[in-house]
């Protein structure tokens, strides 16, 4: 009987998680194999103007939509695991100190960065913050630079010499064009509650 409960425990456990992606070039399949992550892209949509194709290209090259992602350990004698490089972390990577204000900020003490929703949030947090260095929502690529540097770097022009960075903002953008225009033949609809049905 109890070996009959843990398993009915994990069968639940593994329904409600969230999976990898398998077609991550396709963000209709990608909702199609998360369906509540379609609640936390309109809801950054709706409090930060946060566009989905854009949020979702930045995870995608963040973390490959992996919640637990965090930066390869360092090696001591070229084998031996260390610390890891920075406090990047989850679907955002976000790092230490960024989240930290990001909670501050909104108030979402308890956000954890393995979580989808919070890591949504995040971002839209952070995106909205864009114009304070003239970038519009439309100039992905430019959104990443800032997003991966920091406001101050890319104040600083600190990309300007990574031309390896440059590329992949130009990957970013290119995703995200591909997921906005995929978007038009799947479109994000928010599930209808209980209580709209009456």
């Amino acid at each position: 009987m109890k070996k009959t409960l843990v398993l009915l425990a994990l069968a639940v456990l593994a329904s409600c998680a969230n999976s990898i992606p398998n077609n991550q070039d396709d963000i209709c399949d990608i909702l199609d194999e998360n369906p509540k992550w379609v609640g936390s892209l309109m809801s950054a949509k709706k409090k930060w103007n946060a566009d989905p194709s854009t949020v979702m290209a930045i995870i995608r090259q963040e973390s490959s939509f992996d919640s637990n992602a965090a930066p390869d350990r360092e090696k001591i004698l070229g084998f031996i695991p260390w610390k890891r490089p920075t406090t990047a972390k989850g679907y955002s990577q976000a790092i230490e100190g960024t989240w930290e204000q990001y909670q501050k900020e909104t108030g979402q003490n308890r956000a954890k960065r393995s979580s989808f929703d919070n890591s949504v949030d995040f971002i839209g947090w952070y995106l909205s913050k864009a114009s304070s260095v003239k970038i519009r929502n439309y100039e992905v690529d430019k959104l990443y630079l800032a997003y991966h540097e920091g406001y101050g770097g890319y104040k600083r022009r600190s990309y300007t010499e990574k031309d390896w960075l440059l590329d992949i903002a130009k990957k970013v953008k290119y995703n995200a064009v591909r997921y906005e225009r995929q978007i038009k033949s799947c479109p994000l609809k928010e599930k209808k509650s209980f209580w709209d049905i009456f």
